[in-house]
């Protein structure tokens, strides 16, 4: 049985604050230290100052599409797992053709978020 990994820190990248702070509380009880960016731009400056186990990646956001940053991770962190979110279920295919590891629909609960977390082999 492979043994569950702990998510040390996650990069959420949205531009809502509100679910940048709503995901940030549900992964702080992990024991996650949560970073936050609101746009593509910030999303890769931060990938330029540190590795993540995991980044929360919205699809739309203000300045182009969020899976087009999922290779990026990639190309810096080939362990880091990528989540992309939205409100828009049909973004889903792109996503995952992109790189997402997995892909959580808007609105989202407590529920979706450790189910998601636990498929891919962290602690929740």
């Amino acid at each position: 049985m492979e043994r569950e990994r702990v998510m040390r820190n996650a990069l959420l990248v949205d531009d809502e604050q509100e679910i940048c702070e709503l995901l940030c509380a549900m992964l702080r009880r992990t024991g996650t230290q949560c970073y936050f960016a609101h746009s593509l731009a910030e999303g890769r400056a931060a990938l330029e100052q540190a590795k993540y186990d995991a980044v929360f990646v919205d699809v739309n956001l203000p300045d182009g599409l969020g899976y087009e940053l999922i290779p990026e991770v990639k190309a810096v962190s080939p362990h880091a797992r990528c989540i992309a979110i939205s409100a828009m279920d049909s973004e889903r295919g792109r996503a995952v053709a992109a790189g997402a590891d997995v892909f959580i629909p808007k609105p989202f609960n407590r529920e979706i978020i450790f189910s998601s977390i636990r498929t891919l082999g962290f602690q929740a």
